[in-house]
């Protein structure tokens, strides 16, 4: 396939690639969207795929449905995981991904910058707080400036539109975002979130604690007995 700086498909791969995982609640689907910084150029984004995990799932079996993605992807990515409803899923996704995963904290308020470690087994996961308006208004900016290409498709052409359906109210302290009645914005939160990742400072630091483990050690020196007298 000949390279096109417009389509993530001919990239060959991301540096990194990440899957953004928006979790659904009971009327939701929860969602994965596979994407991350372009090889040539880190200022650019690329969505490559987008999918809706199947209805009713919770806890180990909804991380079970996106660990069959990640093994697509040989399990050699950067995951980030809502966690805004289930607090609990963060010891399952900790479980099945192990120190790959960061943690997202959808609130009212905040730039994502501010983070606790929430214990899981026998060591901490990083989750970060950030304001749903916030995110949704970070990813149309980088949108409006062609900083983000998206492989086009059914599912992501459905998380556009479920962008563009967001109705908007302005408070006195900001813009919110409200899907209309009977629509969804799991898909289009999911964009938003990889775009989030993809562009946070601290990525680099994410990476590096996710993948030390796979690191191969330098075996010790081999100490000659000719040298002790």
């Amino acid at each position: 396939m000949r390279f096109n700086r417009d389509d993530p498909k001919t990239w060959g791969c991301f540096r990194p690639l990440i899957i953004a995982h928006d979790v659904g609640r009971s009327r939701d689907r929860s969602t994965a969207v596979i994407g991350g910084l372009a090889p040539f150029d880190p200022n650019l984004i690329g969505i490559q795929e987008a999918h809706e995990l199947p209805q009713g799932l919770y806890g180990s079996p909804r991380a079970s449905e996106l660990a069959k993605i990640d093994r697509r992807y040989n399990c050699a990515d950067l995951i980030v995981a809502d966690l805004s409803n289930d607090p609990s899923y963060a010891e399952v996704m900790h479980e099945t991904f192990g120190a790959r995963v960061i943690g997202l904290q959808i609130s009212r308020h905040g730039d994502g910058m501010n983070f606790e470690r929430r214990p899981v087994k026998h060591t901490a996961m990083l989750v970060y707080t950030v304001g749903r308006s916030y995110l949704l208004e970070f990813y149309h900016s980088l949108l409006q400036s062609g900083q983000v290409r998206i492989v086009d498709g059914p599912t992501t052409r459905h998380a556009y539109e479920q962008l563009m359906a967001l109705e908007t109210e302005v408070r006195e302290s900001g813009i919110v975002y409200r899907c209309p009645p009977g629509q969804h914005d799991d898909l289009g939160v999911s964009c938003a979130m990889l775009a989030w990742a993809a562009r946070h400072p601290y990525l680099r630091y994410w990476v590096h604690t996710a993948f030390a483990s796979r690191s191969p050690r330098r075996p010790p020196p081999q100490i000659s007995p000719l040298g002790w007298t």
